[in-house]
């Protein structure tokens, strides 16, 4: 057996050893699963680019499939999440204006063939006082920081790039993780620390062998420091700091989130720089981001809409800025099926690695993108 292997190893014999060391509480099983198909559209196209060639971009027809296993016992859980998505065409929507569709391409293997991948396995306990907990196993690790209730679900919220995970946080996808969140009783803070690979699958090929051999930090280590506080009138406020030690970059972010009846809103604010340069953060020696987005439901309808702003400047001063807006509607024809045609407009920097031999960086002046979505969920 090799190293690597037996580090995997080691890690599912823990994993098991945690398990059947809980309580002989009878155990509760839970099923959660999801199945999205969409169509992604351009209804007329906007590029502009420094080369002259004609650019011809295809519609998309995508799916992806999710399923979700909790396992509860005592203070104990574990978490097990499968996912399967179609890779996006190579003249698609989403390949083209890679800020689009945040669904597509998420579990491609070293062939950048689509698959069936386990995005997420990890073991959760929760302290006595139900107020604090720690988390260890393989995770997104961009859902366990900077989260909200209405722009952080590309399946049921929004779509874009910009109104799902914070894009000046140099988050790895899908890495082995801990964190650890409590609560500040004076003052009613409750806080979260993470610790987490620096590369996840998608940096390894999707190879998983190599991922969990980075756990000694070989290849760098993301760290993060979150707190939240409850203010008054249902508002919500979020203060991070965070360090890519692979990317060399370390950022703070700030977010806040409230409700008013039927009435959703949410913001984000963020600043990153680097603070060693490399050739890859040589386009985004200091980046700023900003988001704001709205969300009204009213019976089975729900309307939102966002926007949001993203400057990267590299080392020579150049900067490249790039803008979104989404707006969408969606209607419950049932508790188990929902269908939401969305609009977006993209302007700026729409794809930072372009095929075009003439352009290295392609520009659309407020592309129009239309997607229908149709999602079944259990």
């Amino acid at each position: 057996m090799t190293i690597v292997g037996s580090k995997l190893g080691s890690v599912l014999v823990v994993f098991s050893m945690v398990w059947h060391t809980a309580h002989a509480q009878q155990r509760q099983v839970e099923f959660e699963g999801s199945a999205l198909l969409s169509e992604q559209l351009l209804p007329t196209q906007k590029f502009v680019s420094e080369g002259s060639e004609n650019i011809d971009v295809d519609s998309e027809t995508l799916y992806s499939i999710d399923l979700e296993t909790t396992i509860h016992q005592d203070q104990h859980s574990v978490f097990i999440w499968l996912e399967h998505n179609r890779n996006q065409p190579a003249d698609g929507v989403s390949a083209w204006l890679e800020n689009t569709n945040e669904d597509a391409g998420t579990t491609l293997d070293g062939d950048d063939t689509s698959r069936t991948q386990l995005s997420s396995l990890y073991w959760r306990y929760r302290f006595a006082e139900q107020q604090s907990e720690v988390m260890v196993g393989l995770a997104e690790v961009s859902m366990l920081l900077d989260t909200n209730e209405i722009a952080n679900d590309e399946v049921g919220q929004f779509l874009a790039a910009g109104f799902v995970n914070n894009p000046s946080i140099d988050f790895p996808d899908y890495a082995p993780a801990i964190r650890y969140q409590g609560t500040i009783p004076k003052g009613d803070w409750q806080w979260r620390a993470l610790l987490s690979n620096a590369k996840g699958l998608a940096d390894n090929q999707g190879n998983y062998a190599d991922t969990f051999a980075q756990i000694d930090g070989s290849e760098g280590v993301f760290i993060a420091l979150e707190g939240q506080k409850k203010l008054a009138n249902d508002t919500l406020l979020t203060l991070g700091s965070w360090h890519n030690s692979d990317t060399k970059r370390y950022g703070t972010y700030g977010a806040w989130y409230t409700q008013r009846g039927a009435f959703k809103l949410h913001g984000r604010l963020s600043q990153s720089v680097s603070y060693e340069h490399t050739e890859d953060n040589f386009d985004s020696d200091k980046s700023h981001f900003a988001s704001a987005v709205a969300q009204y439901q009213y019976q089975d309808f729900v309307f939102a809409s966002g926007l949001s702003y993203l400057s990267n400047q590299s080392r020579d001063n150049d900067s490249t800025i790039t803008r979104m807006a989404e707006c969408y509607v969606q209607y419950h024809w049932s508790e188990n099926l929902h269908t939401t045609l969305s609009h977006q407009w993209h302007d700026g920097v729409v794809n930072t690695e372009s095929p075009l031999e003439a352009a290295p960086q392609l520009v659309a002046n407020w592309q129009e993108v239309v997607t229908l979505r149709m999602v079944v969920h259990w």
